[in-house]
């Protein structure tokens, strides 16, 4: 641990146990030497003035009672949280290309100036660090923009979304959360014309106009009914029950991946039995062919008949 860190380390512990540690316990909470944590100390007063005592009759190490609101001079960061705030940013700047260029890019320049203080290299860190997106979709910056402007100031959008088939619709929603889900983001949101809820992939929004008008509010639990407790993205309250058998060459793969909270499944000798609740079978259907030949759908019948056309389909277009 850097010689900083093990200062902003102290100066945690003291703060969070006020009655005071030994060198013992300073020892085993930092994994430091007594030397490192000698200079460290002696750093912290003479270096910062801190309001360091020493309890010789307890040997305790403490702040003193009336330095309660004693704080570090700047940004009390360590390596290591610096580290992980630029990498957060250069992640936020992978999700979406442009996003960090204005307030958030100023930030980064700050935490990379603060790096290079203490001898990090921000350089290494992105060559050791990489966030790999193949099917990303992208997403145009000001339309980001206006989508969080109104979503956390609760205020209406006036939308025009371009469907799968490539057909234009213009709409108003009221926006209520934003998602980030397999390489994608979503807007789950009130449709004030069909007078639902629905999900809309940001990528296919062409325009979106915050209104003045406030955005319709829905209960916590409103929203946990319609988008979370089915399978995928394609949400909505559950009408049905996936009951899949994956054989041996996908069994262990799939028996570690967290389907739906709600998901169950049991082994039967080398086969794994999967019960899924879902609305929507679409994103389902597209994940069982991913592990194709080892699926057997057991039910529902329209699901099983929907994976064997998409099976078939793609067989007689490779003949």
């Amino acid at each position: 641990m850097q010689a900083s860190d093990l200062v902003q380390q102290l100066h945690r512990l003291f703060r969070e146990q006020p009655a005071g540690l030994n060198m013992m316990n300073l020892m085993t909470e930092l994994a430091a030497s007594p030397d490192q944590l000698q200079q460290a100390l002696t750093s912290l007063q003479k270096d910062f003035s801190a309001p360091l005592e020493y309890l010789s009759e307890q040997r305790l190490w403490r702040y003193k009672a009336a330095a309660a609101d004693f704080t570090l001079p700047g940004i009390s960061l360590t390596a290591g949280e610096l580290r992980s705030l630029i990498t957060v940013i250069n992640l936020l700047e992978d999700l979406n290309e442009g996003l960090t260029d204005d307030g958030l890019g100023d930030s980064a320049r700050q935490i990379e100036s603060m790096m290079r203080s203490r001898g990090l290299s921000p350089d290494d860190l992105r060559r050791r660090v990489r966030v790999l997106s193949a099917t990303q979709g992208k997403v145009n910056n000001h339309i980001y923009r206006q989508i969080s402007e109104a979503l956390f100031n609760r205020h209406r959008l006036d939308i025009r979304y371009v469907a799968r088939d490539q057909s234009i619709s213009e709409r108003v929603i009221s926006p209520q959360t934003l998602v980030y889900y397999r390489e994608h983001w979503y807007l789950d949101a009130w449709c004030h014309r069909r007078h639902q809820m629905r999900t809309f992939m940001l990528s296919r929004i062409s325009s979106a106009v915050v209104l003045a008008d406030a955005a319709e509010e829905f209960a916590d639990a409103v929203l946990e009914e319609h988008f979370h407790n089915s399978y995928g993205i394609f949400s909505g309250a559950e009408t049905h029950t996936a009951e899949i058998t994956f054989l041996p060459g996908a069994a262990h793969l799939v028996a570690q991946l967290r389907w739906h909270p709600q998901a169950t499944g049991r082994w039967d000798g080398d086969q794994y039995h999967l019960s899924l609740p879902y609305n929507d079978g679409r994103e389902l259907l597209r994940d069982l062919l991913s592990y194709a030949p080892d699926v057997v759908i057991n039910a529902p019948d329209e699901l099983r008949a929907a994976y064997r056309k998409r099976l078939q389909d793609g067989l007689n277009r490779n003949l």
